[in-house]
């Protein structure tokens, strides 16, 4: 099994998180593999110090892996919740199954395939980045998910966010006419992260920015193109969400303001609350932005396990 227990890409991740932000982990998680869909997904299991009250779900994006959501797990193990962490097919430690290509319709159906094999408790999907819609998506195929918590709500499908979400405009609008024109030949593509994603956007820290540029993990890691041109084409069956929805935006995000993500919220029908950041960049490590994202968790992970959440 390829772990992150003294991995470059973590013990790197974990200096600058201490250095930069203040953010310091006391306990590591326990590294774990499980066959989801054909897929041996390598996850992170953090458990906190007493009976778990519920499951976490950690749901990174498109420019990541599990172990980079670790500052997330802090808040939710503070308040009592068990969190797993997992690395998606094509991204991170995780083993693809023979024969994937690279389809984004495997992510949404690997977290609620996961959801739905907790053992106990209520299971919340906590998404960030691309990981908000991935975690929506799940939640409308899991029987689980009792709430979803998102830092963005990116509808990829709308050309406008495409092409927005893109490194540079122009990549954005030349890769939507080669998808569309020749499909088959786009997917054969393999392509580096850092060329098609602004990763120096996912921070305001210069330390940072330059890891996720040059992580071999992150803007080094190589991806099939097909991933980019099915994530464009997806879309939510149903614009109805049976639980209840955070969204808690970071304030200073470059890379997807949320402007970008207002009009997906805008559309979820269901119970759904809206929480702007102070500040904070795409991954809101930044202070205050990282202590208000760890209140908005502790409240809404607390209102499902309040007495009145279940009556």
């Amino acid at each position: 099994m390829r772990r992150f227990d003294n991995h470059p890409s973590w013990t790197r991740y974990r200096d600058i998180l201490a250095q930069a932000f203040g953010i310091t982990f006391h306990t590591e998680p326990t590294e774990r593999q499980r066959q989801v869909r054909g897929h041996l997904i390598r996850y992170d299991d953090w458990r906190p110090a007493g009976p778990p009250v519920g499951v976490l779900i950690l749901v990174h994006g498109g420019g990541g892996h599990g172990r980079i959501l670790a500052p997330c797990a802090l808040p939710a193990l503070a308040a009592g919740w068990r969190v797993l962490a997992p690395d998606l097919p094509g991204y991170g430690l995780t083993t693809p199954a023979p024969g994937f290509d690279g389809d984004y319709a495997e992510w949404p159906a690997v977290i609620a395939e996961l959801a739905d094999q907790v053992e106990a408790g209520p299971v919340v999907l906590m998404g960030l980045s691309l990981g908000g819609m991935t975690a929506v998506s799940a939640a409308q195929k899991s029987t689980r998910v009792r709430g979803v918590i998102v830092t963005t709500l990116l509808d990829t499908s709308d050309p406008e966010t495409f092409v927005g979400a893109a490194r540079w405009r122009w990549l954005g609008r030349l890769s939507l006419g080669f998808m569309q024109r020749v499909p088959a030949l786009f997917d054969r593509l393999i392509m580096p992260l850092g060329l098609v994603t602004p990763l120096r956007a996912m921070s305001s820290h210069r330390a940072m920015q330059r890891y996720f540029e040059r992580d071999r993990l992150l803007g080094g890691r190589w991806v099939r193109a097909k991933f980019f041109r099915t994530l464009q084409q997806h879309r939510l069956s149903d614009p109805r969400l049976d639980c209840p929805l955070l969204l808690v935006h970071p304030g200073a995000d470059d890379w997807t303001p949320v402007s970008m993500s207002l009009p997906t919220y805008a559309q979820i029908t269901g119970a759904k609350s809206f929480q702007l950041l102070s500040n904070g960049a795409h991954l809101p490590a930044e202070s205050p932005a990282f202590a208000e994202l760890g209140q908005a968790m502790q409240a809404f992970l607390g209102s499902l396990t309040a007495p009145s959440a279940s009556d």
